[in-house]
């Protein structure tokens, strides 16, 4: 029988994605955006939600192109806030935009999310060899990056999104040490 995270047996949704997508290495910018949009709409909702409404997200949110979304015009944002596809949450939807925009002017300066989230770990995911019931204190290791991003603008931003963001893209290897993925991620990192 297959060891995994415990989370990943909750839904057939979670379970490929756990499988295939969770914690492994993300270094293209358009990824990193998305999986940071995705964790923005996640916040107070349930993960396999969020998986189910991935690919009208995609489309309403122009695949996640940050320099496409922070041409989007406030006829098109009234649009999306209205649109029946996705997770309507004004809030949320408006940072996603903002955080595009603030991205695209990084852009132009040279600055990448990618580079700015892989130098938060010096180039190599941190793996965190975590056991079952083991529970890890993050707050401590993303708050300055959390902090950095809203100074430069970002929305929405705050320890446990940049965490889960970290953990999503690969940056962290949260699988548990059991977890057969654990150590299949691990040697693809190295």
């Amino acid at each position: 029988m297959t060891t995994r995270c415990p989370w990943a047996e909750k839904s057939p949704q979670l379970l490929i994605y756990h499988d295939l997508e969770w914690g492994v290495p993300v270094r293209d910018e358009r990824q990193l955006f998305e999986n940071l949009s995705l964790e923005i709409f996640q916040a107070g909702l349930a993960w396999h939600l969020i998986l189910k409404y991935r690919e009208a997200l995609r489309g309403a949110f122009e695949q996640f192109e940050p320099d496409k979304l922070a041409q989007i015009t406030p006829g098109q944002l009234q649009a999306l806030h209205h649109d029946k596809r996705i997770i309507r949450n004004q809030q949320k939807i408006d940072a996603v935009i903002e955080n595009a925009r603030v991205l695209s002017s990084l852009h132009e300066l040279g600055w990448t999310l990618s580079d700015a989230l892989w130098q938060h770990v010096n180039g190599t995911p941190l793996d965190h060899h975590l056991k079952p019931a083991e529970t890890l204190a993050s707050d401590w290791f993303v708050a300055e990056l959390a902090q950095t991003l809203r100074q430069l603008g970002f929305k929405r931003i705050g320890p446990k999104t940049c965490y889960s963001l970290l953990q999503a893209s690969g940056i962290v290897n949260d699988h548990l040490a059991d977890c057969y993925r654990h150590d299949e991620i691990a040697q693809t990192a190295s």
